[in-house]
């Protein structure tokens, strides 16, 4: 069965708490934290991650596309995110970053954009809880969906079956009712949802659609 993790950069932001409840069935909630830097824009940060702590939620899947993620891995781990995503290209030590994430009680994934190879990989497949596979350049919720990027899903599924790993493959970027199938079919496992979810006359049932998908 797939998995859904509706994001709130599409969301409603004026009524958050209103948009939470009706994904609160999905598997998580998609949190994009942005500062501007590592990518050009900013959004989420401390304050909604508070706010959200207040609210009856999915637990929380927290991709930090900022600068210096080990210095922040700590504050979100205690605001409660239950998975934290952070990009090869911003780490210099991102195996020792991994670790952090996994000491302070998260699960560590490890995002690829679009031009990353599957290979940038090779040396801490061992050390990830899940892989997080842009099929759009991070920054912006409505981008086009980029079917390139896509195969590496594929590539990936194929390396954990032969060498016997066990994270779990996301997919974050384009995701819709009219290709989810198909990627998860390409091994995917958790689909990042945004506009499809949040922009849909009843979010609930997207999620219901979605968790009805099997490979």
């Amino acid at each position: 069965m797939a998995k859904i993790s509706p994001s709130i950069l599409a969301a409603d932001l004026t009524n958050l708490a209103c948009e939470v409840k009706k994904v609160r069935e999905a598997d998580f909630l998609h949190i994009d934290v942005m500062d501007g830097m590592f990518v050009p824009n900013i959004t989420f940060g401390v304050p909604i991650m508070e706010a959200l702590g207040r609210l009856d939620h999915p637990p929380l899947d927290v991709h930090l596309m900022i600068e210096e993620p080990s210095k922040y891995v700590k504050d979100y781990a205690l605001l409660g995110a239950k998975n934290l995503h952070v990009h090869v290209e911003g780490n210099y030590h991102l195996h020792r970053l991994l670790g952090e994430i996994r000491e302070n009680g998260a699960n560590a994934f490890v995002v690829l954009n679009p031009s990353t190879p599957v290979s940038s990989l090779e040396e801490v497949f061992s050390f990830v809880d899940g892989i997080l596979v842009m099929t759009v350049n991070p920054g912006y919720t409505g981008q086009k969906f980029i079917p390139e990027a896509a195969a590496k899903i594929g590539a990936l599924d194929r390396i954990r079956s032969e060498k016997g790993f066990s994270f779990v493959i996301a997919v974050d970027g384009g995701v819709s009712l009219g290709n989810a199938k198909d990627l998860v079919d390409l091994g995917a496992d958790i689909l990042v949802m945004g506009a499809a979810v949040f922009r849909a006359k009843d979010p609930s049932i997207v999620v219901e659609r979605i968790r009805e998908i099997r490979r």
